[in-house]
């Protein structure tokens, strides 16, 4: 195992997995929140010549736009393209490994420990899906794991260029900023007295803050509001007790999701026995708990695998640092195991609950997108809700594809063609209830994606042969559990 591990070979690895995945994704729309925090911004700054850093008015999210500039900036040298589009996001995954290897590195033992970190994050489930999603969150994460490496090597510089930076990527860096600010007090406090620990650090908290600042202000001035989006209400109130809960257990269960429940296992064992950097243990620790507790005041419904891809690749170096205190043997063991544990991580779903954003397996809508699109003629107007129900001028980036309206404020009743899929989570069951008894359905399936097509009958004669798929026993009580956990 250490001969496929050492630099002479591994190299070859992350080589052939970049090729690999930009080949499969590089055709691959814009999807999903790709389109809200991307593709609609980067369309905006590329149709201004550049000359604008705002998303369009009628959608923005109030993200800081680093990253759409960016790729704007590369249509304009290197063409409008989606293969320009995944390659500009295939070199931010790069970076992101880079400075993954980089903070590895100070809690390994060696090179072929930090290569066998690096290839557990390449098959990490929530990982693959950001290489191929094309989003702002990739930035952030990758500013977010560099603070981490400025503020263990007290490098002042790395440290401040990461949370300038990190604040310009996305709305979600403050929450960030914050744990970085506990966790640093927390590790220095025994060295140092609160008022000396505040006049020494304060002012590398206060300048990212302070370039915030300039971004709320300038986005005010453009748009008259700050950054309680008037297009999405998920952050516009401070959530009750109740929901305050329910959001703190979707966020545990994002941490353990996909692969990753064996690497906290081992993490409790390493913790209680004392085993491993006790430092990289409390870090771990202190931000994830400011993080998914500031998180949960203010969200509800946009609790994303990707927010938390970070404090998972540090978990894979905190478990890493542990085991390699162990037996050879238990720790190639252990390691198999791990590392089998996130390559199943990625087949992963549960029948009855929406598919997110944290594995590939949302790609099987593409396939069954094409075949809607030959099944139908072009002047059929498909009525849903988003991530489906986009233009293709922002998902494809072109006029040609299936044509699309949104649902909302519409009556169901009202509307010719319906399309609902597991990847729409606006659709009530009782929506899904009335359309399956009242209009003609079809199912189009691809492994885990089903879209549902329904054709009123006040607009067509019932289609020969058209089938609506069954939903088994196991879907039909997640749904139920999923229905109580929601209710208020």
């Amino acid at each position: 195992m250490n001969k496929i591990f050492s630099d002479k070979y591994f190299y070859i690895i992350p080589v052939i997995f970049f090729v690999r995945l930009f080949f499969t994704v590089k055709n691959d729309p814009f999807f999903g929140d790709a389109v809200a925090s991307t593709s609609r911004c980067v369309n905006n700054i590329y149709d201004h010549n550049l000359l604008t850093v705002f998303y369009p008015t009628d959608a923005d999210p109030a993200h800081p736009t680093l990253y759409s500039w960016l790729m704007a900036l590369c249509w304009k040298i290197f063409g409008q393209s989606l293969f320009v589009s995944h390659l500009y996001g295939m070199i931010w995954l790069m970076l992101l490994v880079f400075v993954f290897r980089k903070l590895a590195k100070l809690f390994l033992e060696n090179e072929t420990s930090v290569n066998q970190a690096t290839l557990l994050l390449l098959v990490m489930p929530v990982f693959l899906a950001q290489g191929a999603m094309m989003l702002n969150t990739v930035a952030v994460m990758t500013f977010f794991l560099a603070a981490i490496y400025g503020l263990f090597t007290q490098n002042n510089k790395w440290f401040l260029s990461a949370t300038i930076l990190m604040m310009l990527s996305h709305m979600q860096a403050p929450f960030f900023l914050l744990a970085l600010a506990a966790t640093d007090f927390i590790l220095n406090i025994n060295e140092q007295k609160f008022i000396d620990w505040i006049k020494q650090r304060f002012v590398f908290y206060a300048i990212p803050f302070l370039v915030l600042l300039s971004w709320l202000t300038l986005h005010y001035v453009h748009t008259g509001w700050l950054f309680l989006s008037p297009n999405y209400s998920d952050a516009d109130s401070l959530n009750g007790i109740s929901q305050f809960v329910k959001s703190l257990l979707i966020m545990a269960w994002r941490l353990i999701d996909f692969g990753m429940l064996p690497f906290y296992l081992v993490f409790v064992f390493l913790f209680f026995k004392k085993i491993g950097n006790r430092k990289l243990h409390i870090a771990w620790l202190s931000l994830s708990l400011i993080i998914c507790v500031s998180m949960a005041i203010f969200l509800s419904k946009t609790i994303g695998h990707r927010y938390f891809l970070a404090l998972g690749m540090l978990m894979i170096i905190l478990v890493m640092n542990g085991i390699q205190y162990f037996e050879t043997r238990k720790k190639n063991m252990l390691y198999v195991v791990l590392f089998c544990s996130l390559v199943a991580g990625n087949f992963l779903y549960y029948p009855g609950k929406n598919l997110g954003d944290g594995t590939l397996a949302y790609r099987s809508y593409f396939s069954i997108y094409d075949n809607i699109k030959n099944d139908f003629n072009d002047t059929t107007v498909f009525y849903s809700y988003t991530p489906i129900a986009v233009s293709s001028q922002f998902t494809y980036l072109n006029n040609y594809g299936l044509k699309f309206e949104r649902i909302n404020g519409r009556v169901l009743s009202d509307l010719p063609v319906v399309l609902q899929s597991n990847l729409n989570a606006e659709f009530s069951e009782d929506d899904k209830k009335y359309l399956k008894n009242n209009f003609y359905g079809k199912s189009y399936e691809s492994h885990s994606v089903y879209v549902n097509v329904f054709l009123n009958p006040k607009f067509y004669a019932k289609p020969e042969g058209w089938k609506l798929r069954e939903t088994s026993a196991f879907e039909n009580l997640i749904i139920d559990l999923k229905q109580k956990f929601r209710s208020e």
